[in-house]
């Protein structure tokens, strides 16, 4: 693949790629920093992505794999850092509405995470990465109609999980 066929079919989904990037790692930098070393990998393989038969679903696939190795990397990392005491200055007000919101994002991450996989998986796709039901499609290789259904059951599970809080 010639770098005029690359920029046409890779780097013209940069965006989605971040998309998709962030709602994995939802961390902006790190996002960027997978998409870029994604991005890096398929030049350095450009040659074979002219025999792959979706190269924009390989590229996804690149970016997606990319992104759980970030995840795993940061978990191991995380488990041999010790604890840290972040304690800061700020006034009570301040620290009781900062509170409140960690708590509330905690408890609908639970949530989230309470999902099936699949359920979980094309919700952030969709609320996160903002992709389109066609996208997620792409990218998941379920069909839009099993997409739609998903996101559907995950939406209802979300409200029963939040109505038996309350």
């Amino acid at each position: 693949m010639d770098a005029e066929t690359f920029k046409a079919i890779i780097l013209s989904r940069y965006e989605d790629m971040y998309r998709m990037a962030y709602a994995i790692v939802q961390d902006r930098d790190d996002a960027q920093d997978a998409v870029q070393d994604a991005v890096t990998r398929l030049w350095a393989r450009r040659d074979e992505l002219a025999s792959v038969e979706s190269p924009v679903a390989f590229c996804m696939t690149a970016v997606k794999h990319q992104c759980i190795d970030m995840l795993r990397e940061r978990a191991r990392r995380h488990t041999m850092s010790e604890p840290h005491d972040d304690e800061s200055d700020t006034p009570a007000d301040d620290t009781a509405a900062r509170v409140e919101d960690a708590d509330t994002l905690h408890l609908a991450e639970r949530m989230v995470d309470m999902l099936p996989p699949a359920q979980k998986r094309v919700l952030r796709l969709r609320c996160h990465a903002e992709c389109s039901v066609d996208e997620i499609a792409d990218i998941t290789g379920y069909s839009p109609a099993n997409v739609r259904q998903l996101l559907s059951r995950a939406r209802r599970c979300l409200k029963q999980l939040f109505m038996k809080h309350l």
